[in-house]
């Protein structure tokens, strides 16, 4: 789990939106068609989504429904065949790969 935490902080770098606090709630990234992460930068909880997403913790959505929470420690995440860990792991690197340059397009 926290190679997904990791993967999106370095997404979150690369597109200047770090640091996570200078937000003022969660920072949302829109990962593509289904997937959309939210991530809370505070000390306290915040809302997305009328959810209460805790300190230093992502929230994870595939179309519009809840699939995962995860923090640099672990998480749990949705074991569908479409919405999983390695799915997640998947769309995560391809955004990292087009926040590089290195998409195609």
């Amino acid at each position: 789990m926290n190679v997904i935490f990791d993967l999106a902080a370095q997404i979150a770098d690369k597109e200047g939106a770090v640091p996570l606090n200078k937000h003022n709630g969660c920072w949302v990234k829109k990962l593509d068609e289904h997937w959309t992460i939210a991530i809370n930068g505070h000390g306290e909880p915040k809302k997305y989504n009328n959810c209460d997403i805790p300190p230093y913790t992502m929230y994870v959505e595939f179309n519009g429904f809840p699939a995962g929470i995860v923090d640099p420690f672990g998480g749990v995440m949705a074991t569908g065949e479409l919405a999983n860990e390695d799915a997640l792991i998947a769309i995560l690197k391809s955004v990292l790969g087009e926040a590089e340059g290195g998409g195609q397009g």
